[in-house]
């Protein structure tokens, strides 16, 4: 799972460094980009009002299999993703369905369905994060930073251009060890979509985009019968904090 980690960080990296390329002309762009994400007007993060993106099944380590769905509306500030993943690991066969959905200034996490080795163990509780929290802290992290000498140090590449789902985006790469030039993450966005993310032999590649699509506003809620816990991310951080003295 570390490999899928760092994938994740990899393609993160890559989609902030793509979209803040050109995004601004003053001297640091990533603090504009922040700030404009931490005001009460949200910026649209696609160049698409709605769209409904699914990706191909993507195995990892021949143990699991994730397959995920993405949801979008009003150009993004509605997000939701859905991903189910089925695994068998030492003869523990899990399957998990489960929401993650960004809508405004909140993320909310829920399990659709959960069971292990046929037992249901779906928990009913969603996790609900206020992201303005997050944003506060990306925009103090943002001002000490330098959106070029990023690039320069990831060795921020344009690789042209690639088909995907039928459409045609622009490929970025970065290396997320300098000391190895060559082990590169590579995405493809559209219109800001990351619609491919690939590092070694792992991938993550869209089979089909649908641009426009009509998203019904339930996906984006919590279903009835979930309670919902509040989490607070600077305090939880803090305890989490104060676990590792106490280590």
């Amino acid at each position: 799972m570390k490999h899928v980690t760092k994938n994740t960080a990899g393609i993160v990296l890559l989609s902030a460094l793509a979209l803040f390329t050109g995004c601004s002309k003053s001297d640091n762009p990533l603090t504009d980009a922040v700030s404009s994400i931490s005001s009460e007007s949200l910026p649209k993060r696609y160049e698409i009002k709605s769209g409904i993106v699914h990706f191909e099944p993507m195995n990892v380590m021949g143990i699991s299999t994730t397959t995920e769905t993405l949801y979008f509306d009003d150009y993004g500030q509605k997000e939701a993703k859905e991903t189910i993943t089925e695994s068998n690991v030492m003869g523990m066969k899990t399957y998990e369905h489960r929401m993650d959905i960004t809508d405004g200034h909140f993320s909310i996490s829920y399990e659709l369905k959960k069971t292990v080795n046929g037992k249901d163990e779906t928990s009913k509780e969603a996790t609900k994060t206020d992201m303005r929290e997050i944003r506060e802290m990306a925009l103090i992290m943002s001002k000490a930073i330098d959106v070029n000498e990023l690039k320069k140090n990831f060795d921020y590449r344009e690789e042209g251009t690639e088909e995907i789902a039928g459409v045609t985006g622009k490929k970025y790469s970065v290396a997320l060890n300098q000391n190895k030039p060559d082990a590169r993450v590579y995405g493809v966005m559209y219109k800001n979509i990351v619609l491919k993310s690939k590092m070694g032999g792992i991938s993550m590649r869209a089979s089909k985009i649908e641009e426009n699509a009509a998203v019904p506003a339930s996906t984006f809620e919590v279903p009835a019968g979930y309670t919902i816990k509040e989490l607070h991310l600077a305090e939880e951080m803090n305890n989490a904090g104060r676990g590792e003295s106490e280590e």
